[in-house]
């Protein structure tokens, strides 16, 4: 199963992102493998500078909504309080011209 994962930054969290994003790009080299899930696409979301980051955006394959929840809840960014809305939403492909199977 396929899942979006859509996560929007609290407005005064800037900061609290930066100081965090190691720890978060070091949890996503792990974490899918010990939540048996796969990050397809993954990468922050930003605003029109594309520079600053507002949020974050992952394209998941896991086996239930469970591993999702339980991956996300302990991501660094959850854990420092820099979400402030966490969207997770299972989603048929229909289309994917990046390549691989849909």
């Amino acid at each position: 199963m396929h899942f979006v994962v859509h996560a929007l930054d609290k407005p005064d969290a800037v900061e609290r992102r930066l100081s965090h994003l190691a720890a978060h790009r070091a949890y996503l080299d792990t974490a899918p493998d010990a939540h048996g899930l796969t990050v397809l696409l993954s990468g922050p979301l930003t605003i029109g500078d594309q520079e600053t980051m507002t949020g974050s955006f992952f394209l998941l394959e896991a086996p239930h909504l469970e591993a999702v929840e339980e991956m996300i809840a302990q991501d660094p960014l959850r854990l420092a309080n820099v979400w402030e809305t966490v969207c997770i939403n299972k989603v048929l492909i229909r289309q994917n011209k990046m390549g691989g199977s849909g």
